[in-house]
């Protein structure tokens, strides 16, 4: 079965495997301690420029969106570049991370260390339920995750459609619709997790090189991403109704 993640998807189809130094929890806790401490770094720069000279951060954001793509593509086809691409993304997402984080913070004080927060409880809580096996990966429920995975990027690029002719399927959308969407979507990918613990642990009990750490941190922090920025509009949005 296919994980939703797509740096385990590739993973998998290139089923590199080797005899010598495996890879290891270890090595993956690591790995993804060290990309965290990258975007964190990262972060306080893109914070720190904002104040000091917001004129460059407009050149720098979009660049750093854009390499950040560019980066989580090479990490995920290529092993061996895997290491680089994967730091570079980390610094990437850390530059806009920290920027919206920034931006909120100032409208709504205290959303960002909540997010953050939040995320990290999320993580560590599914990480508790998969490791006990309270949530169990079968074939079914990876179905279900990929179908909706599927749905979901059918419904964007549908919209992304509607709104060359000017017409968007969010625009008049209710604000309790708007706070249950990005709820669904936090619990989809605090789901996603479980699907990439799963996939960790068959790469690492399979053998699999110990250069692919670095694509099961990357994949890792793909969906921590995904999480936390949907976790902080959430309280944007609870905090502006709040006002």
């Amino acid at each position: 079965m296919k994980s939703s993640n797509p740096v385990f998807s590739r993973i998998e189809r290139d089923n590199v495997y080797t005899d010598t130094a495996g890879a290891t929890f270890g090595g993956i806790t690591i790995k993804t301690g060290l990309m965290f401490l990258v975007a964190v770094l990262s972060g306080f720069f893109a914070f720190n420029l904002l104040l000091t000279n917001p004129e460059a951060l407009v050149i720098i954001l979009p660049v750093s969106v854009i390499v950040g793509f560019i980066s989580s593509l090479i990490g995920i086809m290529s092993v061996r570049l895997s290491a680089p691409f994967a730091l570079l993304y980390a610094a990437c997402e850390g530059v806009l991370l920290g920027t919206l984080t920034t931006l909120l913070d100032s409208v709504y004080p205290g959303i960002g260390i909540s997010a953050i927060g939040a995320t990290i409880i999320l993580f560590g809580v599914m990480l508790l339920l998969y490791a006990t096996r309270v949530i169990q990966v079968t074939n079914r429920f990876r179905k279900v995750m990929f179908a909706s995975l599927i749905t979901m990027l059918l419904v964007v690029v549908f919209n992304s459609l509607l709104s060359l002719m000017g017409i968007n399927l969010f625009t008049a959308v209710p604000d309790g619709l708007v706070i249950g969407i990005t709820i669904f979507l936090i619990i989809y990918g605090a789901l996603m997790l479980t699907l990439d613990f799963d996939r960790a642990e068959f790469i690492v009990s399979a053998g699999a090189d110990k250069r692919m750490e670095w694509q099961v941190s990357l994949g890792l922090m793909i969906t921590i991403v995904w999480i936390y920025v949907y976790m902080i509009r959430l309280f944007a949005i609870l905090a502006s109704r709040r006002d």
